[in-house]
């Protein structure tokens, strides 16, 4: 069983695709005007919802991975 994650590279790189391509419009829905404001605010709102897609359904290594338990139905 794997303890730590080896993919958090490819988590990140996921994320930071989405936020950028999604900015402008969190940006004008929450009435943020700074993008690293927005950044913050995106990851808070649905860096949780992200993960659990990635560890829960997407990664490679769920099966054998005891972090991704709990992301797993």
């Amino acid at each position: 069983m794997i303890d730590h994650c080896e993919h958090v590279g490819e988590l990140v790189n996921a994320e930071l695709e989405i936020i950028k391509r999604h900015l402008g419009e969190h940006k004008w829905f929450r009435h943020i005007l700074d993008d690293n404001d927005a950044i913050m605010s995106f990851n808070e709102d649905y860096g949780w919802l992200m993960r659990e897609m990635y560890c829960g359904y997407v990664c490679k290594d769920r099966d054998d991975c005891t972090l991704a338990e709990r992301y797993k139905k």
